[in-house]
Formats: C-alpha cells, sequence, structure tokens
C-alpha cells in the first residue's frame, strides 16, 4: 500500500475503514511508518517554550470548557443509562435463557405422554414513554406530566416470545458410537411465537435518548415549559425526582490476593459462587517441616483439593511442567520447600494421581462428598464452572500456575496485597448495572409464577393461551416503582437482601447542590463502626474524587464526591483481541509452559490472553493506537514492569479524567492548532483526534508522570534534576469536587472550613433552583430575590460557565467589634441593605391532597367516598374556600385555616388544615388526576426578609447568625462614604484559619475599582487626572485554588488604587463623626444566605396539648409542642442556683400533678367510691391499711406517679416517707 494513503488514513474519521485498510497492510512495516510519522509529527507540532504562557493557559480554559460544554457533569449517570437500553437490557433477557415447566407430579397418571414446556424472550425492544388518556389513545408522556400527575415516567419493555410444548423420551443407543447408552428424544407438540409481549416498564432517566427532551435547545426547552438549565440524570416515579448514587464495588474482573484471615488468592466470574477458585496457603496436617508447615490446597466447588492433583485433572504430564506453569525460579530455598510439601500431600492423599485418570476420579470423590454438590459431573465442571472464561484445559492450567504465582510472590513478600479502598480494585456501579440486577429480579419472580401457571394448565390438558395470561407484566413494573419509591435495592451478590442508599430523592435547595448530589459515590458497608481505613484518603483518589468533600457524622468517608472532570467508563464492546495479536501479542492457546519465562503476561479486563516479549513496545503501540482512534479512548493499558504484566481494560465503573499529552517535556500542540480551536471553538473530540488529550484511568496514570500546569512545563528551574513529564494538568482545581472547586482561594483555608462550605453552606445556600416554577408543585422551596454572581472568577466556575452554581450576594464586610452584638458567630447587618431587597428570599411549601377515582382500587378498599369540597361540619376558618374545597389565588392563610376542603359521605372532615406556625398567601392551585387518584395542590409563599437569629455564610465556612440589625447611620463609613452591610466579629480568623476569605476582600475590592469593560469600549475616557484608568490584569480576576495570583499582585493591586497593602481603611463613627483610632478591614465579600431561619425553628408556648400517656407537653413543633429541657440544660441552672427556675421548668410547667400517700405505711392511697354510714362518699382510701386516715396529699410530677403505677403491675412497691414541711 502506498504511504501517502497510509497517512491519508491515520486521519481519516472512519474508524472502520481504518480497521479494515490496516488489516491488509503488513502490520510492522504500518508501525514503524506510525512510530516515524508521529515522531516527527511532535517534533512539528510541539510548542517552544517560548510561546506566551497567556496563550496555552487561555487554550487549557477553553479546552476545560469545550470539555464540559461536550461531556458535562452528569455524563456517567446519562452514558451509563443508554448503555443500558441500547445493549444492557438485551443481553439481561438474554442471559435468563429459556423458562422450562416440567409437569405437576401425579401418583394417578400411569401414562408415559408427560407434557413439558419452554417459554424463551427474545428480541426485546423499549418504546418511549407513553401513556394512555381517558379516551383510550396513547400519547406522548412528557416530564412535565408526570411531575403535575404523579406518575412515574416510563417506558414499555416489550419482547418476542416463543412457547413450545413437547414431550420428551429416553430411548438407547449405541454407547460405543456416542458415547452414552441413552438420550432424551424431544418431540415438539406446538410451537407458537408472539410478538410485542409486554415485559413491564421501566422509568425512563429524563434527557436520555429514550426522553423526549433529549438533543433540544434551550429555547425549545422554553416553550415547552421546562428549564433549560435542568442537565437531567434522574428520575420520576410517582411525580417524585429519584436519581442513583454511584455504588462502589469490588472489581470482579481481577485477581484479589489478601492474607486475612489467610494468605489467598481468589478468582470470581460475577457473583456466582460456584465459579469461584479459591488458591489458599494452608496447615499442613502433617505438619511438615521443610515449608514450616504449609501448603498449598484449591477450594473449588465446596471441596478442598491438592494444587498439584488440581493441576493434573487438568493435563499436566508432570512435575517439571507444573513448575514451569508457575514461572517462578526454582532454585529459590523457600519456593522449593513449599511445592515439595505441596507434593508430599497430594501423594498422601491420593496416591498415583499422576496416573491416568486417578485425579479426576479423586477430585469426583471429593466434590460429591462437599457440603454443597453440584449436579454436574467433575467432566463438566472442570469444562463449565472451573475458569469459565477459558475453554481448553491446558488454558486453564496455565491460569492456575499463574495464580499459584500471585499468591507466592506476596506469601514472601515480592508483591502486595491488594488494598480494597484503592480505586484500581473498584468499580462504579451505576444506572446499567443497577436496574439490570433489580430488573432481573422481578423477571425471575414473574416467570416463576408463569411457570406454576403454565404447569397447572399442562396437567389439566388444556391448550395453552396467550402468553400474556400467564406472564404478568406488572409484577417488574411494580417491583421497579417500589425500589424507586423506597430505596431498597437487590444486594450485589446476596439474593435474600436488599441494601439502602442507591436511589436517592434529588436535592432542589439550589443547582449546585443539585448537580454535586448526582456525582455523589457511596461504600456500602454492613457496620459503619470499625471498617479499616475505608475513611481515609486514598492516593488512588488523586484526580479522581475529591478527597475534601465528604459529609462529616458516620458517612464521612463513605460518601464521596467525583472530582471535576472525573468521568466514568462504559461497556465497551469492541473487540480488542485482534488488535492485540497485531502488536505482537501471542494468544494463550498457542503458549506452551516452556515459553513462560522472560516474557510478559497480557490481560484483557482480568482474563489472560496472551503473551508479548517486549511490554514497553507493545504499550506505546496500544497507546499510538489509542490515540489515533483505532481503539477507543476509554481503553486503559497499564504496564506493571515489576510483575512483568500488561493490563488493558475496556470494561464499564472506571474513574477517567482528561490530561494533556507531553512529549519532550513539550504539549504536543502547535501555534496553528491552538489559534483554530480557540478562534473556531472545535469541540473537545477536536483535541483527543489531534492526540492532544487522552483520557487516563487509576492504573495508567501509576506509569505517568504528570506535571501540575502549563507553567512547570515552560519554568526552568535551576538546581532541580530535569523531569521528563508525560502528561501535563489542565488546572490543579479540577482535582477537586464541584462545590470544592469553586471556593476561592481554598487552599488557604483550613480543610474542616472547605470541607463545611462544599459539603453543608453550598448546598443549604439560596439560590433559584429553576427556571419553571409554575410548572412544578415541590414541597419546598427557597428562591433568592437578587441572586448576583461574585466579582471574582474561578477556573471551574468559568469553565462550566453556569452563573446559576454561585448562589448568594456581594457585601459590603468590615472586620470589627459593633458594640458588642457580633460576639462569637453572631453578625450584625445594616437595615438599610435590608430594606433596599439584600438577602431577601421567597419560601414555597406545597400541600396536596388526594381522592381515589371512582374505578380505582383504593375506592373499593375505603368504606366511605371522599370528595373535595367545603366541609360541613369542619373545624377551621374556610372563608377563602370556594366550592370545590380549594383557596382562592392571593388568599392569606394562616395557623388552623383550612386550606383543601374534603369529606365524605358521613359529612366527616378530612380536610387538610395548616398548623402551628404555617402561613402564606396562596401562589397557586393545582388540579391533576392519574389512573388511581384525584390530586390537589395548594402553594402558599412567604416574604422572608433577614431577620434576627437567620443563619448567613460566606464561602469559606465563616457561618454566622444576625445578632442585631443596626440602622445605617449608626454604622462606620469610610472617607468614600461607603457603609458595610455586615459586620462580623475579627476572632472568626484566627481560630477557624480562614485566610482565604481575606484574599477574597481584598481581590474583590482590586476587581471593584477597575473600569476595564469601560475602558475597552471607550478608549478615550480618562480620569480627572488625564490618564487612562489602569485595567485589571487578567489573572488579578481569578481566584482558583493553586493557581491563583500572589499575595504581593493582590496587595501591589490595592495600592495602585490608592489603598493600604493589607485593605484596611481609615473609618469614622456613625454615632459621632470622629475618627476612629483603629483601621478597619473592609471590602466586598460573596455571602450566602441559608435555609436555617428563625421563623422555622421558633418554638413558643404557655399551656397545650399534652401526651395522653405521660402527661407531659409533646414534642412536635408543628402540634404546638414545648421545648426540650434535658440533662445539661437542668446542669447548667443548677450551675446557676436558680433552684426555683428549675423546678418551675421540670414540674409546675411540665406535668405537675397530685398523688395520696398513707403516712403509716408510705404507700399510695388511691381515691375511691366506698360507703359510709349508708352513703356514698368518695375519697382517697389505704388498700393496704383498710383506712382512709392519716393520708395526706403531695405534690409530684405525673411522671413519678405513672412509673410507681408500672412498677406496682410487676409486684414492686414504692414507699413514700413523707412530712410536714
Amino acid at each position: 500500500m502506498d504511504i501517502d494513503k497510509i497517512d491519508g488514513l491515520s486521519r481519516s474519521d472512519s474508524i472502520e475503514e481504518l480497521e479494515s485498510d490496516i488489516e491488509m497492510m503488513d502490520i510492522e512495516r504500518a508501525f514503524s511508518f506510525a512510530e516515524t510519522s508521529s515522531a516527527k509529527e511532535s517534533d512539528s507540532h510541539c510548542l517552544d517554550p517560548a510561546t506566551s504562557q497567556e496563550l496555552l493557559l487561555k487554550f487549557c480554559t477553553d479546552a476545560s470548557s469545550s470539555f464540559f460544554k461536550e461531556w458535562g457533569l452528569i455524563s456517567h449517570q446519562l452514558n451509563s443509562y443508554n448503555d443500558f437500553v441500547a445493549y444492557g437490557i438485551h443481553e439481561a433477557i438474554r442471559s435468563l435463557g429459556e423458562f422450562h415447566v416440567d409437569p405437576e407430579y401425579n401418583p394417578s397418571f400411569k401414562g408415559s405422554g408427560w407434557k413439558y414446556a419452554s417459554v424463551k424472550f427474545e428480541n426485546v425492544s423499549v418504546d418511549r414513554p407513553t401513556y394512555m388518556d381517558q379516551h383510550g389513545e396513547i400519547c406522548e408522556l412528557k416530564p412535565k406530566q408526570a411531575r403535575l400527575q404523579h406518575i412515574t415516567y416510563s417506558s414499555r419493555v416489550t419482547a418476542d416470545v416463543t412457547t413450545k410444548v413437547y414431550l420428551r423420551e429416553i430411548k438407547k443407543t449405541d454407547k460405543y458410537k456416542t458415547g452414552r447408552e441413552q438420550y432424551v428424544d424431544v418431540n415438539v407438540i406446538s410451537e407458537t411465537k408472539e410478538k410485542d409481549v409486554l415485559v413491564g416498564r421501566i422509568p425512563v432517566m429524563v434527557k436520555s435518548n429514550l426522553c423526549y427532551l433529549h438533543g433540544l435547545k434551550p429555547e425549545v426547552l422554553i416553550r415547552q415549559g421546562e428549564c433549560p438549565l435542568d442537565f437531567g440524570g434522574y428520575f420520576l416515579v410517582k411525580g417524585a425526582e429519584k436519581i442513583f448514587i454511584a455504588q462502589e464495588n469490588m472489581c470482579l474482573r481481577r485477581l484479589w490476593v489478601s492474607k486475612t484471615p489467610s494468605w489467598s488468592v481468589l478468582y470470581r466470574h460475577g457473583n456466582s459462587k460456584q465459579k469461584r477458585v479459591d488458591v489458599r496457603i494452608v496447615e499442613s496436617q502433617k505438619g511438615d517441616t521443610l515449608s514450616g508447615g504449609k501448603v498449598i490446597n484449591i477450594y473449588f466447588q465446596y471441596a478442598s483439593v491438592p494444587i498439584w492433583i488440581m493441576f493434573f485433572a487438568l493435563g499436566a504430564l508432570s512435575d517439571k511442567e507444573i513448575v514451569q506453569m508457575i514461572d517462578l525460579d526454582p532454585s529459590d530455598t523457600n519456593l522449593a520447600y513449599i511445592l515439595l510439601s505441596t507434593i508430599y500431600d497430594a501423594d498422601e492423599k491420593c496416591e498415583g494421581f499422576r496416573q491416568g485418570k486417578n485425579s479426576i476420579e479423586y477430585l469426583d470423590r471429593e466434590i460429591q462428598s462437599a457440603k454443597f454438590p453440584p449436579k454436574e459431573s467433575v467432566e463438566e465442571c472442570i469444562d463449565s464452572l472451573l475458569f469459565p472464561s477459558l475453554r481448553e484445559r491446558k488454558q486453564k492450567a496455565l491460569y492456575l500456575g499463574y495464580m499459584v504465582k500471585c499468591l507466592l510472590l506476596s506469601y514472601f513478600g515480592r508483591r502486595k496485597v491488594d488494598n480494597k479502598d484503592d480505586f484500581r480494585n473498584k468499580r462504579l456501579g451505576l444506572a446499567a448495572e443497577l436496574i439490570e440486577k433489580e430488573m432481573l429480579a422481578h423477571i425471575k419472580n414473574a416467570g416463576r409464577r408463569m411457570v406454576k401457571a403454565i404447569q397447572r394448565d399442562l396437567s389439566a390438558d388444556r391448550i395453552l393461551k396467550p402468553i400474556e395470561c400467564y406472564f404478568d407484566g406488572s409484577i417488574v413494573t411494580n417491583g421497579l416503582a417500589r425500589a424507586f419509591s423506597t430505596g431498597n435495592w437487590c444486594h450485589p451478590f446476596k439474593v435474600s437482601e436488599r441494601i439502602s442508599g442507591v436511589v436517592a430523592t434529588l436535592k432542589r435547595t439550589n443547582p449546585l447542590q443539585t448537580m454535586a448530589h448526582m456525582r455523589q459515590t457511596r461504600l456500602q458497608v454492613q457496620y459503619t463502626g470499625n471498617i479499616g481505613n475505608a475513611r481515609y484518603p486514598n492516593p488512588s483518589y488523586w484526580g479522581k474524587v475529591c478527597f475534601l468533600s465528604t459529609p462529616d457524622g458516620e458517612n464521612c468517608g463513605l460518601v464521596k464526591n467525583l472530582a471535576a472532570t472525573g468521568l466514568v467508563s462504559t461497556n465497551l464492546r469492541e473487540p480488542l483481541l485482534d488488535k492485540l495479536t497485531r502488536c505482537g501479542m501471542d494468544k494463550l492457546d498457542r503458549v506452551s509452559p516452556p515459553s513462560l519465562s522472560g516474557k510478559d503476561k497480557v490481560f484483557l479486563n482480568g482474563e489472560w490472553v496472551g503473551l508479548c516479549e517486549d511490554s514497553s513496545r507493545f504499550v506505546s503501540e496500544l497507546r499510538n493506537m489509542r490515540r489515533n482512534k483505532l481503539i477507543h479512548h476509554q481503553v486503559e493499558v497499564k504496564r506493571d514492569q515489576p510483575q512483568h504484566e500488561v493490563r488493558i481494560f475496556s470494561d464499564a465503573g472506571r474513574i477517567l479524567r482528561p490530561l494533556l499529552i507531553v512529549e519532550n517535556n513539550k504539549l504536543c500542540v502547535s501555534l496553528e492548532q491552538i489559534n483554530e480551536f480557540i478562534k473556531k471553538g472545535c469541540p473537545f473530540q477536536y483535541l483527543l483526534d489531534k492526540r492532544i488529550v487522552e483520557f487516563i484511568g487509576v492504573e495508567e496514570e501509576e506509569d505517568c508522570l504528570i506535571a501540575w500546569g502549563v507553567k512547570h512545563l515552560l519554568s526552568d528551574e535551576k538546581n532541580q534534576p530535569a523531569q521528563k513529564y508525560t502528561h501535563c494538568e489542565l488546572d490543579l482545581s479540577f482535582l477537586l469536587g464541584l462545590s470544592c472547586g469553586m471556593i476561592p482561594f481554598a487552599n488557604h483555608n483550613m480543610a474542616r472550613r472547605v470541607l463545611f462550605q462544599s459539603e453543608k453552606h453550598s448546598q443549604q445556600a439560596i439560590g433559584f433552583f429553576t427556571s419553571n416554577p409554575n410548572n412544578r408543585v415541590d414541597t419546598l422551596s427557597h428562591r433568592l430575590y437578587y441572586p448576583q454572581k461574585p466579582l471574582f472568577k474561578t477556573m471551574l466556575s468559568e469553565c462550566i460557565g453556569i452563573p446559576e452554581f454561585h448562589n448568594g450576594q456581594n457585601a459590603i464586610v468590615a472586620v470589627n467589634v459593633h458594640e458588642g452584638y457580633n460576639q462569637e458567630d453572631s453578625i450584625v447587618m445594616n437595615r438599610a441593605s435590608l430594606d433596599r431587597g439584600m438577602f431577601r428570599t421567597e419560601i414555597h411549601r406545597s400541600y396536596k391532597a388526594d381522592i381515589p377515582v371512582d374505578d380505582s382500587v383504593q375506592r373499593v378498599k375505603r368504606k366511605e367516598n371522599e370528595y373535595f369540597g367545603k366541609p360541613i361540619n369542619g373545624f377551621g376558618k374556610i372563608d377563602s374556600l370556594d366550592d370545590e374545597g380549594l383557596p382562592y389565588i392571593g388568599a392569606s392563610m394562616k395557623e388552623g385555616d383550612i386550606i383543601i376542603g374534603r369529606y365524605v359521605d358521613s359529612a366527616s372532615d378530612r380536610s387538610i388544615k395548616l398548623k402551628h406556625t404555617e402561613k402564606g398567601i396562596v401562589q397557586k392551585v393545582v388540579l391533576s388526576a392519574n389512573d388511581e387518584n384525584k390530586l390537589a395542590v395548594v402553594q402558599l409563599r412567604q416574604v422572608r426578609t433577614p431577620c434576627l437569629g437567620d443563619k448567613f455564610s460566606s464561602m469559606h465556612g465563616q457561618k454566622g447568625v444576625v445578632g442585631f440589625i443596626e440602622a445605617q447611620e449608626n454604622f462606620p463609613f469610610t472617607r468614600q462614604g461607603i457603609v458595610p452591610d455586615i459586620v462580623i466579629n475579627p476572632h472568626a480568623f484566627p481560630t477557624r484559619q480562614t485566610a482565604g476569605q481575606l484574599l477574597e476582600c481584598a481581590l474583590g475590592k482590586g476587581i471593584c475599582c477597575t473600569r476595564e469593560e469601560n475602558v475597552k469600549d471607550n478608549p478615550k475616557d480618562k480620569s480627572k487626572t488625564g490618564r487612562k484608568k489602569a485595567e485589571t490584569p487578567e489573572r488579578l480576576k481569578y481566584a482558583t485554588p493553586f493557581s491563583t495570583a500572589s499575595f504581593d499582585d493582590i496587595t501591589d493591586q490595592l495600592q495602585r488604587y490608592g489603598f493600604s497593602r493589607w485593605g484596611t481603611e481609615r473609618v469614622y463613627s456613625g454615632r459621632t463623626g470622629e475618627m476612629q483610632k483603629s483601621l478597619i478591614f473592609i471590602g466586598p465579600t460573596f455571602y450566602q444566605r441559608l435555609v436555617h431561619m428563625a421563623e422555622d425553628k421558633m418554638k413558643f408556648r404557655n399551656t397545650g396539648p399534652v401526651h395522653p400517656l405521660t402527661r407531659q407537653p409533646v414534642a412536635d413543633r408543628k402540634r404546638f409542642g414545648g421545648v426540650k429541657f434535658g440533662e445539661m440544660e437542668r446542669d447548667c441552672l443548677i450551675a446557676h442556683g436558680a433552684a426555683a427556675n428549675l423546678h418551675e421548668r421540670l414540674f409546675v410547667l411540665s406535668d405537675f400533678s397530685h398523688m395520696f400517700v398513707c403516712t403509716k405505711c408510705s404507700n399510695m392511697a388511691n381515691v375511691t367510691i366506698r360507703t359510709v354510714a349508708n352513703r356514698r362518699e368518695r375519697g382517697p382510701f389505704c388498700r393496704f391499711c383498710k383506712s382512709a386516715e392519716k393520708i395526706v396529699k403531695i405534690n409530684v410530677p405525673y411522671g413519678a406517679k405513672l412509673l410507681y403505677q408500672e412498677l406496682f403491675s410487676m409486684g414492686i412497691v414504692l414507699r413514700f416517707e413523707t412530712e410536714p414541711c
């Protein structure tokens, strides 16, 4: 083939054409040309160090922006679900095989015509979401309708079903020809094929390929009443938004070497216990001293067998050949001793196992005598259950030898045992794996019921009905809906157990919380107490998982967040074996035991597929193929040089991240490519195609030397050894999670404060979570009236390009003591600023009620029919209700008012009333219906202006509550007349160590002093001095962690604009007008208002409802309950000596009660009605003394009286010693 044609092929966009053409050419010649051409291309494309650093930083910013634009932040959720719909559901149904129906046992039947049946599902198809309207027509189901009607946004899953009914007859055959004496002859009586049989309905992920919103432009979404800022990735189940939390599962595609409880190496094939192979080092029964009494056994099919016998059962011819399969130096004394002990142990347990089929017979006896003997023969177990991915027994023996090698190397300290907390040994379970597992469980359940129903008809000799009469698709539909609603999911490997924490309700306080919630990962543990090092950060988190974003409490370290550029791979179905062979790999079926020495093993997704001689060249060729689009860009290639292994992974669940490719310490990009990318706005795929960027996994990153940024490549540091970098970071802040990377100067703060902001305050900050609030009926939502963007920028926030991720306002903050009102966490706020609308929010609360429709199942179960309307005998205000029992828009509602009127046939009231402290104005009323209920939703709004007790926070974890709202004229002011909006305590900084807030304030003050945009628009604009106003350098606008401007640059900028270098200013007292002696640090800071408000937590009562049993105040605030007065509060009053107050709190205002005590016997006297002098008299009477004399009345808490009565019922009597006071 012509060289020019090869060069043209290397730049072709069609992978299929490339593969077909490369197969026809000489492989060695092609790869040699690829190496020379790539070397020339790298020399011409790599940038010179003299290239402007600003241009490279601009290129990295644009490349990151294109990455987030093309891949998004929740691509792992959408890609996994799309992969399940396209391939996973077909493979799941195919894995079911056939449902076999055996005849019922009937002793009265003497004939031989037993009928059997088989049912097979195939050709699965998934429709788009639809529903049937009241006229019986099929209509499109949109997410908006599913929300408002409280129905599940789901699609029909149909399949073609083949049903066979047949007879089985045992016939004899010639054993010498066929190898068996008899066989089963199948005579098919009838065979039916039905198309489009309903299997069930599966929930559809919003914005997936099945969703009607997929690929729509923002203007189209707005016309349809949807939010253009909604990225999807969630499900709608009965109107509620549900998401999957990525589950950290153990990788089942690789060997697992461990030393607890004993040294072992485990092979797993999925979750099947029958296909597990465990090789262990155990104590010898005779305690042989050669190896310290250690021998090697294999555990297979619940049977323990010496490993040497298993090797001969797999076809090994001699001990020498087995040693060659193990591929270790036999001259090693420790190794020789343990192998000799294993051989002696095998000879003792089975004499002559090397001859004939003695080893097979011994293995058969051990397996059949095990706890759970299999139905298959030993030959079938070896062929189908022992390493099922390998077909030949020779290959199985080689793989078993590799397992022994890994075990011995670990035992002798030459190989590390596997770390369960390392992400190289984990895979993230997402929608594809989770839905498939849950769906298969419900299909099997429906299949068992189908088998029983068909069995009854076969035994009664009836003609089989259509399969829809036997297979109930509602079992699958309701089962999936129930799992999504409750969050309880199938256990990964325990069939009878279910786990929680897989599905969660999507949090919607603000857009940042919503996005961060969908990027969470979770590690399931049985007990959250002592779980080893699972809570601690692992080095494999670098760039893949944020090492700061984790909740506090019991889930600390167990719930994590993906890093900003972290991706999750999907299952690649592209065949790679032939391409590996063309790169110089010898397949395993052509490998002999003597040829193992000196070669490196090649593993594909944990399975041994071949050998290669030069692993360095082999790996470089594979990576060149990946960069040239000959193999998928998500393929991970790892060269383990100490273990002489090459591991290649293309499975799902691996975390990848993009890195810039570096050759000869230069970026593999030319100036022309940079200009083309920046000017034309090329997609991120352009960088992958041009060999500028590639995706790197956890294992492959161990082979890489990554520069921390472009400046590290361009800087020529003296007295430093030269580093040969292979890759470069796009930006160091991408190592953090989404919420962490948006914190300004996060690297200058204490880690605990960064954690508080990322996991608490940023997710509790009030913003504007959606642009279509009129088309939603959320139970509780907050909205900020005037959200603002911060003055600073971070690399992450600029690349994402979504300003709605910032939820707050820019406030002038002074660090000062204001008359003692801002002690500890308190802050003082400006009343004039609040009157102008600063931090003003609106809270919306929805109240829902439903009544069953006429033909629903719920209406049949209920004794009385329910209706919407004004209640006749209701207790509550109904002036604002119309005839349908719903309030008018704009009506003012308060505590005790009926908000939704509902009654039954007997005229009893079933209305929804506002509880204590609930009030608001009716915002909207929604009426809807589904197949089961008629729904009514009323939403109230309430304007919230900041008041005393409300909680605020900066972006640095500096939280505080409003301690005082001061008039503006009483605040200190600067010489420019600037009055602070917020005053915080100076002691907040040394204790919390948040220097980042000071830097943010200083940087923001410098940014406010510039007029860069105006200068660019009008170059003639000059100041009064006649000089053009200075512009802020681009780098002085960023507060990106790890890569921001230096402290000197920020202070120089302040000094350039006439301020003190340290950000302090001279202020004047607002009360006296005098200049204050101390300098005050003042400037703009981005502050957030949190959802914790005093009005929602205010709790008061004088008298109110009490518990009927204890007669103490109830606990619920909405039930007008009391405030809990516990042990710590009691200790405080005791320390203050406030005995009277303590007595009043715990006794008088709680459960004050009376009790009668007999002074003779010190027992309680009961109040009874008895006959005295021919008249009935009611009064205290002691049943022990049989007397009503000497009885006194005492005051006790009712809880003490109740305790006496309960102990008395158990035969325990308390005695009360009384004396007059």
